[in-house]
């Protein structure tokens, strides 16, 4: 028999070695990603729409901005010629489709001597006594120029356009040689943001905070695992059995083909707190059985019988609070849901086989006399029990008053999100955004498209682009659009330079016939060709395009109410319609959808959770019980929100379905020994007394890991994992605080009549 249990062992421990070997091959080809746009939802008519529309024209976050700074002025000679050579070595950079300077700029003006048109530069660098000239028509013009000038504080902005939806490689080619032709660079200050500059700082930090998650996250197992078991022994086995669930679960997600991203790298810590739950449960009881005298083999099975089902609810109830995240519509937290949840069964299904084999194949381990520590255990989880019990109504009223308070906070939650949101504010990134925010409008990318209703029409028809100038001097003015560029821009240039230059004079033609007689000149001067980035070839879309600063999606909302009653008052809605697009429009709308699916989801798992506990228990009853405890906590943590004014985002909807996965662990492991005890013909006060004493211990020290482990989250630069770590750390307390307390006293009141 022996012989036999030997051979299993050892059959057991050579699969996983084989396992874990491949599944190391696997891991270490694992990649890290960040692509904003995979946030997008999967299917939605806006994106679909948005999709065609950069087809038509171009993406809008496809640029890097750079603000270059003269302390002695723009006017400065040697200052004109260090930018225009920044910007000569800015278009031989790799992956650039463009490099737009006002260095180079150059506006009309009409020689009426010669019946001609000629192009006139705002800047004649080589010519020094131009220099006043040049600075009274920047500072008296209203044209796009004077977006990326600002001559009192001495700024130059460059846009450069890299190619459109630039995979992975050359934006990381071109980031790299952007970064390095800056550092090179002398100029007083200079400023620089864009997409690709952005992605790349994302996947370095991610890249740092994979290792260093880890390292805190086994730190601070092995603190406690030496606190718990103070011996070696009781620290290789269980590190061994969760770090090897680690690595099987990377190596899966590298055999689909799913990259680590700012949520998957979240994967190992969670495997880590959560895997060494289950292993700690399992440890303990094996230990607890030596104790009690038991043969190595009895030891083993009495584990598996008293500990191994519970362990295996804990197990798919967590998997569940995971899996319910396929019900956002983004393959990020999809990815996230679903490898998480084979994570969690991996790691249970490896401590199940390890650790047994192990517990066969080695010595007996010395059992530390614990008899004062279980002592002191048993003495405070005596007089809790007594206490709670005789203060029952204090505590019930109590839960009853903070629960109501919890839920006026969370009626408080408001959604909101902002671009860069993931950045805390000392970030240098975050910086250079405020700079821009500041000086020039901001960079959040605003994209209108306006279409002809009229059968025939096209955007050239005078009634439509009357409309739309309509539209502009609004955005502009009212919904604080800046650097806008619509198909009324090149008539304000030509209807300014048939007025000899004149600022004044650069405005949209009110009248017909002027604006006729305007568009056949810019046709004899070719203005036309530029038209193309603003208007369809087929003349039935136009594009207004600007930037702003970024307000926040809540804000942007209450902006689209007064943009769609100004349409519906002030504009002619026989002769026009619009539309918001964008990449900023598709990122507000899938943040407030992913807070609705997460929260059914999380509604989903609730009702799961209810059943199978039913069916375990074969009680209705006990099934809703087992939700009690653990819809506390994440009402509380929810009134946290709504009272500190935390906005309900990605990160902070997420947390509830991650918190109520693992939180609940404790209660089946509660409820599971409350039924064996009610089994064995126990009363029921006294079987909740039993559950309580036995329990509590493991409950508790369990619960510290856990809260242990998600504390390291705290340390992220991200604000995403700064949250997840903060709010999961206090859904995980109140809910050891909850089973510890409300749970016995529900388990009490349920079943009054058998309380002898």
């Amino acid at each position: 028999m022996n012989d036999k249990y030997k051979k299993y062992s050892y059959f057991a421990l050579l699969g996983i070695l084989l396992l874990t070997i491949f599944s190391g091959s696997q891991a270490i080809k694992l990649r890290f990603d960040y692509d904003f746009e995979k946030f997008f939802p999967q299917e939605d008519d806006d994106l679909d729409f948005f999709t065609n529309y950069r087809q038509t024209f171009e993406n809008d976050n496809d640029f890097v901005l750079f603000a270059l700074k003269s302390e002695n002025g723009i006017f400065d000679q040697d200052f004109l010629n260090k930018a225009q050579t920044f910007t000569d070595e800015l278009k031989k950079l790799a992956h650039v489709r463009e490099v737009i300077s006002p260095l180079e700029a150059k506006y009309p003006k009409l020689d009426f001597s010669s019946i001609g048109e000629f192009q006139v530069p705002y800047f004649h660098i080589n010519d020094p006594s131009k220099y006043l000239a040049d600075s009274l028509f920047i500072a008296a013009t209203n044209d796009p120029i004077s977006n990326v000038i600002s001559l009192q504080n001495g700024v130059v902005v460059i846009v450069l356009k890299n190619k459109e939806l630039i995979n992975k490689d050359d934006s990381d080619e071109l980031s790299t040689a952007i970064n390095k032709l800056v550092e090179k660079s002398n100029f007083d200050e200079i400023y620089v943001i864009g997409k690709i500059l952005g992605q790349q700082l994302y996947i370095e930090i991610m890249k740092v905070e994979f290792g260093t998650f880890m390292i805190i996250s086994i730190f601070i197992l092995i603190i406690f695992l030496i606190v718990a078991y103070r011996s070696l022994w009781g620290i290789v086995i269980p590190l061994t059995t969760v770090l090897l669930s680690v690595v099987v679960s990377l190596g899966i997600m590298q055999l689909f083909g799913r990259p680590l991203n700012m949520m998957t790298t979240l994967l190992p810590v969670i495997m880590l707190v959560v895997g060494m739950s289950d292993v700690v449960h399992l440890v303990a009881k094996y230990l607890e059985e030596i104790r009690f005298g038991k043969a190595k083999v009895d030891a083993i099975k009495n584990t598996l019988k008293s500990v191994g089902m519970a362990t295996l609810l804990t197990s798919i109830t967590t998997a569940l609070g995971f899996v319910t995240l396929i019900f956002v519509n983004m393959e990020p937290v999809q990815d996230f849901g679903i490898f998480t949840a084979v994570g969690v069964m991996s790691a249970f299904i490896i401590a199940i086989i390890f650790i047994p084999a192990i517990f066969y194949l080695s010595k007996t381990p010395k059992i530390v006399d614990t008899s004062k520590s279980n002592a002191d255990w048993d003495k405070w989880l005596r007089k809790g029990f007594i206490l709670l019990i005789r203060n029952r109504k204090i505590v019930l009223f109590g839960y009853l008053i903070v629960g109501l308070i919890a839920l006026f906070g969370a009626t408080l939650i408001q959604f909101d999100y902002f671009l860069m949101q993931e950045l805390g504010d000392d970030d240098p990134l975050v910086k250079e955004i405020k700079f821009f925010e500041k000086s020039f409008d901001g960079i959040r990318p605003f994209e209108m498209a306006v279409v002809p209703k009229k059968e025939g029409a096209t955007v050239y028809d005078f009634e439509v682009m009357s409309e739309i100038n309509k539209l502009e001097e609004y955005l502009v003015n009212e919904y604080e659009v800046g650097q806008m560029i619509s198909p009324t821009t090149p008539f304000k240039f030509v209807n300014r330079a048939m007025r000899n230059g004149k600022a004044e004079y650069y405005v949209f033609p009110e009248k017909e016939k002027r604006y006729n007689y305007i568009a056949d000149k810019m046709k004899e001067i070719g203005v036309s060709e530029q038209l193309k980035e603003i208007i369809s070839e087929d003349g039935k879309m136009a594009r207004l395009s600007g930037r702003m600063v970024d307000p926040g999606s809540r804000q942007i909302l209450l902006r689209n109410d007064t943009l769609a009653n100004f349409y519906a008052t002030q504009i002619d809605t026989n002769i026009v319609a619009y539309k918001l697009t964008g990449t900023p429009v598709i990122i507000d709308k899938s943040s407030r959808y992913l807070a609705l699916n997460v929260l059914s989801g999380l509604g989903v798992a609730f009702l799961l959770i209810a059943v199978m506990m039913s069916l375990l228990f074969r009680s209705v009853k006990m099934g809703l019980i087992s939700l009690i405890p653990n819809l506390f906590p994440i009402l509380l943590v929810a009134g946290i929100i709504g009272f500190f004014d935390i906005d309900l985002n990605i990160t902070t909807s997420i947390v509830f379905t991650v918190a109520f996965g693992i939180a609940v662990d404790d209660t089946i492991h509660f409820l599971s020994r409350y039924a064996q005890e009610l089994r064995k013909g126990r009363a029921n006060l006294y079987a909740i007394k039993r559950t309580f004493l036995s329990t509590g211990k493991a409950i508790i020290i369990t619960s510290i890991i856990l809260l242990g482990g998600f504390c390291s989250l705290i340390f992220s630069d991200f604000m995403s994992t700064f949250y997840i770590g903060v709010f999961v750390s206090l859904t995980l307390l109140f809910a050891v605080i909850t089973d510890m307390m409300l749970l016995p006293l529900i388990l009490m009141y349920w079943n009054r009549s058998n309380n002898r």
